[in-house]
């Protein structure tokens, strides 16, 4: 059960992103949008683990900055990757490239297929 609505959540978010690139490619000087609506993905359980986090650093400091420090730092590289990388694929698209758009759209296509494989 939770297998495969964990692969459903991730072929609707995909699905999100293809729609977004195409939004992307379609209205370049609003490109900057499409990709902020993907944020409705990702706050929502980053809010949630950071008041555990959060909890857990009020009451047991040492152990919670040392959760912090593993799992915090991490997923804010993971995260600025992906946010820097849709940001310059928004301003490319805005000053007329359209080559990182395209092939973002190819790997997302590519992840929607494998995951429809999947799902079944």
């Amino acid at each position: 059960m939770s297998h495969s609505l964990i692969h459903w959540i991730r072929l609707k978010f995909a699905q999100h992103e293809l729609w977004a690139i195409n939004f992307a490619l379609l209205r370049p000087q609003l490109s900057l949008f499409g990709a902020a609506s993907l944020w409705a993905w990702i706050f929502p359980p980053l809010l949630g683990f950071g008041v555990l986090i959060g909890y857990i650093m009020q009451n047991f400091p040492v152990v919670g900055s040392i959760i912090n420090l593993i799992i915090g730092l991490p997923a804010l590289i993971i995260l600025a990757y992906w946010v820097f990388r849709w940001y310059f694929i928004c301003l490319g698209l805005m000053f007329g490239r359209r080559n990182m758009a395209e092939k973002k759209k190819a790997e997302i296509c590519t992840r929607i297929e494998k995951l429809l494989l999947v799902i079944g």
